[in-house]
């Protein structure tokens, strides 16, 4: 059908806590842009990943979130929601009751989503 789509993440928290500061600050500008795409100067980059790695408790704060199926739903959700309602002209979540999460514990489960 071409009016819904299947994602299958795959999650795995204890790849998170292997990556340097540097590269959790990094994925995290990667999927949360923010600012950087009105500013993509090489200056402000800098400047936000040495925030990023100079404080330690921020760095732990977005390792949990880097490793979270639910802030990865959000970065997902988001811009697609906003994108929806300029066009409708209107507010509130874009998925509402549709979008639903099913944990896939095995592999033909997976198999099957992806038919």
């Amino acid at each position: 059908m071409s009016n819904h789509f299947h994602i299958v993440p795959y999650d795995d928290p204890n790849e998170v806590g292997n990556w340097s500061d540097e590269e959790v600050g990094c994925r995290w500008l990667a999927a949360f842009s923010g600012r950087l795409k009105r500013d993509q100067s090489e200056e402000w980059a800098h400047r936000l990943m040495s925030a990023i790695c100079s404080d330690p408790e921020r760095v732990l704060e977005l390792r949990k979130r880097l490793s979270s199926l639910s802030w990865s739903m959000k970065a997902l959700n988001e811009p697609i929601a906003r994108k929806a309602n300029q066009e409708d002209h209107c507010k509130g979540k874009f998925w509402e009751g549709r979008f639903k999460c099913q944990a896939m514990l095995e592999s033909h489960a997976v198999l099957s989503c992806k038919a």
